[in-house]
C-alpha cells in the first residue's frame, strides 16, 4: 500500500490542534474581516489544516439561520491566468455560486457582479492601468481610442466592430460613463458581493488559499493584494496557507529598491511590515522533534498494511497524539507499545513495526523531521519493494535491508555509490564486519587509523558511523538485489566484474588459446555462477566490437570455458546463432566440438546455424561450407 501525499483530515501529527484554534479565531471574529497565515517549510502540513479547517467549518451548525462557508483557491492553479487579482474574484463568485446553488435564488445579482468581473477583465485587455485596485490609485480611464487599441490585436474589421460593442455594453451596463474611477466600479462589486452572501445566509465566506508559496512571485504578491478586496465586509475571513520565507522572497522580488529615507535599500524589513499588514494572524506550524518524528515513521508504517478506518490503528494514532501533546515529556513507540495496542492485528504489521524501530531515528535525524520528506522516503521503499516482487525477486528482498541501503543512497550518495566496487562476487561487503567492529570500539586516534587502513580510504568512517551501526547487520548479506531494486538512472553493476579474482580471470579468456590453456586450474575453480557472470561479460565485448570477419578476441576464452563447464553449452549455442550470418567469417565453421560434442542438443542448434549459412552467409562463407565434407564424429571441419 503506497500512502497517499495529498491533504489529509486524518491526523497524525496533532496539527488538528491548529486548526480547531483557527476555527475559533474566525468565530470569534464576529462582524471584523479577518486574515491568517499558516506558515510552514515545504512538507510541513499545511495542505492537510487547510483540509481539517475545511472539515471543522462543514460539521457547524447555522447561528440564526446562517452558515459558515468554505471555499478553496489554489494560487499555482491559476498563475497562468491573466490577473491573479481578477482570478481569485472570479473563482470565489463562481465557487460561492456552485456550492450554494445560488444560480437562480440570486440570478440578479450574480448577473451584476459578473459584469463588474467583465469589465475590469476589459480595461485590462484593453492595456489600461485597471487593476492597481487594490491600493485605489490606478484609473480607468475611457478609451479615448478604442479603435487605435484594438486594430493591432484584432485581424478584421468585423472583428475590431464587435469588439468595440461588447466594450460599450460593459461601460453602459457597468455605469462607467458616469464616473470612470475604478473605486466606483469595485465599489458597486462590493455592494453586489455583500448582497451575494446576504442572499446565500451567509455569517461567513472562509476562503482557504493554498500553494501560494508555489507561484511566481508577482502571482503570489498579486494574490495576497487580492485578498484585501474582500476585506471591506465582516462576513470574510481569509486562510494562507504559505512558506513565510518563499512569501517574503516575492515580495523582495516584487518591490526590488525599496529604501528609507536615507536611502538605505530596507527590503528585508519592508518585506515583514509588508506580510504583516496582509495577514492579521499567523500560526507557525511547529517542527517535529526526534521522538515525534520517530512516532510518526512508526504510524506511517503501520498504516501502510492497516487502513485508516481499522479500529486498532486509530488508536495506535490516538496514543501517537496523545505522546504529541506533550512534547517535553514524549516517549518513542516500542514494539511492545504498538503489539499492545494493535492486538489482534499486531501480526500483519509486525514487519513494518521493526522497520520503523531500525530506521526511525537515522530518517529522522535526516529529514529534519519534516512529514513529507518522510512520508516520500517511506513510499519509495514500498514502491521499490513492489517492484522487485513484480519483477521476479522480491523473495531476495529484505524490506529492513532495503531501507537501510536507501538510507545510504540518500544520505551517503558517495560511499553508496563505491560500495559496489568493493562486494565480493556474491555480493557481500567481506568487509562490513570488521568496519562495524572497528566503529564500535572506536575509542582513539589509533582506532580511527586502523579503520582508515582497513577501508583503503574510499569512505569516511565518521560519515558511514551511524548507517553501519544501525540493524540489521548487513555482514554476509548479498546487496545485489538491493542495488537492482534500487536502480533507476544508475546500473552500478554495468560493465564491472564483481570481484578481482574474475576480473583477472575475464583478461585471461579475453587472450589466446595458447594464454587460455595455461590457465585452466583457475577456469575450473569457478562455480557455476561465476561462469555464466564471466561468459556473458565475455559475450558482450565480443558484441560490442561489432566486427566478426575476424575471429574476435574472446571466442577461444568461451569455447575453453564452456568445455571445462557444460553448464555453459546452451548459452555458447545460443551466441553463435546469435552472431549476424552476413557479416561473420569462415572463422565460426569450426572448432566447437570440444565445447559442444556431436549427439547433445546443443550441437544440433550448432549444425542448424550452419546448414543456414550456406544460403545466408557472405560468399566466403557459402563457398568454404559448400566443400566441406560432414564426418559424425567431428561434426563441421575444413578439409
Amino acid at each position: 500500500m503506497i500512502l497517499s501525499d495529498n491533504e489529509t483530515k486524518f491526523d497524525l501529527l496533532n496539527n488538528k490542534a491548529i486548526a480547531m484554534t483557527v476555527v475559533n479565531l474566525i468565530k470569534e471574529s464576529n462582524n471584523q474581516p479577518i486574515s491568517i497565515g499558516i506558515h510552514g517549510d515545504w512538507g510541513a502540513g499545511k495542505s492537510s489544516i487547510l483540509e481539517m479547517i475545511e472539515d471543522q467549518f462543514n460539521q457547524t451548525d447555522s447561528v440564526n439561520g446562517k452558515k459558515y462557508c468554505c471555499i478553496r483557491f489554489n494560487g499555482w492553479k491559476h498563475q497562468g491566468f491573466e490577473d491573479s487579482k481578477i482570478a481569485l474574484m472570479s473563482a470565489i463568485v463562481s465557487e460561492l455560486t456552485a456550492k450554494e446553488k445560488l444560480q437562480e435564488r440570486a440570478k440578479g445579482v450574480l448577473e451584476k457582479l459578473w459584469k463588474n468581473i467583465n469589465w475590469m477583465t476589459v480595461a485590462k485587455t484593453a492595456g489600461k492601468t485597471a487593476l492597481g485596485i487594490a491600493t485605489g490609485t490606478a484609473p480607468i480611464a475611457i478609451l479615448s481610442s478604442v479603435h487605435d487599441i484594438l486594430k493591432n490585436t484584432v485581424s478584421t474589421e468585423d472583428g475590431i466592430t464587435n469588439a468595440i460593442d461588447s466594450i460599450g455594453g460593459y461601460l453602459k451596463e457597468s455605469k462607467i460613463t458616469e464616473d470612470t474611477s475604478s473605486n466606483t466600479e469595485f465599489t458597486e462589486f462590493q455592494e453586489n458581493f455583500k448582497e451575494l452572501l446576504e442572499k446565500a445566509n451567509i455569517k461567513k465566506l472562509v476562503v482557504l488559499i493554498d500553494d501560494l508559496d508555489r507561484c511566481l512571485p508577482d502571482v503570489a504578491i498579486s494574490t495576497l493584494e487580492a485578498v484585501r478586496l474582500f476585506m471591506f465586509t465582516g462576513e470574510t475571513a481569509f486562510v494562507v496557507a504559505a512558506d513565510e520565507s518563499m512569501i517574503r522572497y516575492a515580495v523582495k522580488k516584487h518591490f526590488p529598491d525599496v529604501v528609507d529615507e536615507n536611502k538605505y535599500n530596507v527590503g528585508i524589513e519592508f518585506s515583514n511590515k509588508y506580510l504583516e499588514k496582509l495577514i492579521q494572524i499567523p500560526f507557525r506550524i511547529p517542527a517535529l522533534g526526534e521522538v515525534e518524528a520517530c512516532n510518526y515513521i512508526m504510524l506511517l508504517m503501520v498504516g501502510s498494511v492497516l487502513s485508516e478506518s481499522n479500529l486498532n490503528y486509530q488508536a495506535l494514532c490516538s496514543e501517537g497524539i496523545t505522546r504529541i501533546q506533550k512534547p517535553w515529556n514524549v516517549q518513542y513507540f516500542t514494539v511492545s507499545d504498538v503489539q499492545k495496542i494493535l492486538r489482534d492485528d499486531y501480526e500483519k504489521a509486525s514487519n513494518e513495526t521493526l522497520i520503523a524501530t531500525q530506521i526511525g531515528h537515522l530518517l529522522s535525524h535526516n529529514t529534519d523531521g519534516n512529514p513529507r520528506k518522510i512520508k516520500r522516503f517511506i513510499n519509495m521503499l514500498l514502491l521499490r519493494f513492489e517492484i522487485a516482487k513484480n519483477r521476479g525477486f522480491g523473495a531476495e528482498i529484505d524490506l529492513a535491508i532495503l531501507a537501510k541501503m536507501m538510507l545510504a543512497e540518500y544520505y551517503i550518495p558517495s560511499f553508496y555509490k563505491q560500495l559496489p566496487e568493493h562486494l565480493t562476487s556474491d555480493g557481500v561487503w567481506k568487509d562490513a564486519k570488521a568496519v562495524k567492529d572497528s566503529i564500535e570500539n572506536e575509542t582513539s586516534e589509533t582506532a580511527k587509523t586502523d579503520i582508515s587502513e582497513h577501508n583503503e580510504a574510499w569512505f569516511d568512517p565518521e560519515e558511514i558511523k551511524d548507517w553501519i551501526l544501525l540493524a540489521p547487520d548487513i555482514k554476509d548479506i548479498d546487496l545485489r538485489p538491493y542495488y537492482y531494486a534500487c536502480k533507476e538512472k544508475i546500473d552500478y553493476f554495468a560493465g564491472r566484474v564483481e570481484s578481482s579474482d574474475l576480473s583477472e580471470i575475464v583478461d585471461i579468456l579475453l587472450k589466446s588459446e595458447m594464454v587460455v590453456t595455461q590457465h585452466i586450474e583457475k577456469i575450473k575453480a569457478l562455480n557455476d555462477q561465476q561462469s555464466e557472470l564471466v561468459f556473458g561479460i565475455i559475450e558482450q565485448k565480443v558484441m560490442e566490437k561489432g566486427n566478426f570477419e575476424n575471429k574476435p578476441d574472446g571466442i577461444d576464452g568461451l569455447r575453453i570455458l564452456a568445455q571445462h563447464k557444460p553448464c555453459l553449452r546452451k548459452q555458447l549455442a545460443d551466441f553463435i546463432t546469435r552472431l549476424p550470418q552476413e557479416q561473420v567469417g569462415i572463422w565460426v565453421t569450426n572448432g566447437w566440438n570440444n565445447a559442444i560434442p556431436s549427439g547433445c542438443t546443443e550441437h544440433d542448434i550448432i549444425d542448424k546455424y550452419l546448414e543456414e549459412l550456406k544460403t545466408k552467409g557472405n560468399s566466403v562463407v557459402q563457398g568454404v561450407l559448400k566443400n566441406i565434407r560432414r564426418k559424425k564424429t567431428s561434426g563441421y571441419i575444413i578439409p
